[in-house]
């Protein structure tokens, strides 16, 4: 059965989620490990670090807006058992260490005290953001895997899928955008962040390979798969009416496309700008097709109730005026 309980802030969420979290991840991998011994890498990295904040805050937003309910938001942070809350805390850590982070390479004059103040914080502050960021990715898949009623999320791919798209799409993000404010343009400044570049488009290389295997073996196991309810999302992929965006939007567009241009085009605007932004929009177009591929097995009896359920467009329905008493 189909019924879309989960409109557009959910994928939209899950998205920017998977963004700020894998940004963060990186920025830490790469001042840890990459270039443990650059003290510029740091300010080179701060404002992808601050598109990684707006992207959460903005998941935030959506996550509040979907529950329909922005009074009682805190709920979804206090129910220890429920998968949506831990989400919601490893999101709220990472925005918060984040910002404690990114607020350390303020050039600002009048901010320049606080600035001060979080300078010796920077390494233990991007470490646990780094964290934090790595369970939002986990979590982005592991949250949909856990409704066992939707058999084509009910899938051990699935979380390893979002999670490959998740550092794919932070990869884009970063190359777009390292080097910029608050970081001083110098010739060391352009040549670290150049390094860096040539490291995530050799990274996304390998990470787009991978999501396009997960991706495939996904999707074909449930086209041959004995449950029903999964086999029909499937079919719907492949060959039906989601087949355009899977096949062009997606495995072209979002994922084969940007590789040809990542492997073949150099230094080029293709490489450098096109692949990053298909990539970001492949992983969006991901996010949505898979949340839409809501099919779910019926409960006893639910197809019965539906087929004799009255139409909003009946006689009778249309007969009764709200606020009228006939009696």
């Amino acid at each position: 059965m189909r019924h879309h309980y989960w409109e557009w802030p959910i994928p939209t969420y899950l998205f920017l989620g998977g963004l700020g979290g894998g940004i963060f991840c990186l920025a830490a991998i790469l001042s840890f490990f990459v270039y443990p011994d650059i003290p510029m890498m740091g300010e080179v990295l701060a404002w992808p670090g601050f598109l990684g904040i707006c992207a959460l805050g903005f998941g935030c937003i959506m996550l509040v807006v979907d529950l329909g309910q922005p009074m009682v938001f805190y709920r979804a942070f206090v129910k220890s058992t429920s998968v949506l809350a831990w989400g919601a805390r490893f999101l709220t850590v990472c925005a918060i260490f984040g910002v404690l982070w990114f607020a350390s390479y303020v050039p600002w004059d009048w901010f320049g005290p606080i600035a001060a103040f979080l300078v010796p914080f920077r390494e233990l502050n991007l470490a646990i953001a780094g964290i934090s960021g790595t369970c939002i990715m986990l979590y982005t898949g592991i949250f949909l895997s856990t409704l066992k009623a939707h058999a084509f999320w009910a899938t051990p791919a699935l979380p390893v899928l979002f999670t490959v798209s998740a550092l794919s799409t932070a990869c884009a993000a970063i190359a777009l955008s390292i080097g910029w404010w608050p970081a001083v343009f110098s010739l060391e400044t352009v040549i670290v962040a150049e390094a860096s570049k040539e490291i995530l488009h050799t990274v996304d290389i390998i990470l787009v390979v991978v999501e396009i295997v997960v991706l495939l073996v996904m999707v074909l196991s449930f086209l041959g798969a004995g449950n029903k309810t999964a086999n029909k999302a499937a079919h719907r992929w492949v060959h039906g009416s989601y087949a355009p965006l899977f096949w062009g939007g997606m495995i072209f567009g979002g994922l084969l496309l940007p590789e040809i241009l990542y492997v073949f085009g150099g230094h080029s605007a293709a490489s450098t700008l096109v692949a990053p932004v298909l990539v970001l929009l492949g992983g969006l177009l991901l996010r949505f097709m898979v949340v839409l591929s809501d099919d779910r097995a019926p409960l006893p009896g639910e197809d019965r109730y539906y087929t004799r359920i009255a139409d909003k467009d009946d006689k009778f329905v249309k007969a009764w005026t709200y606020g009228e008493n006939i009696f």
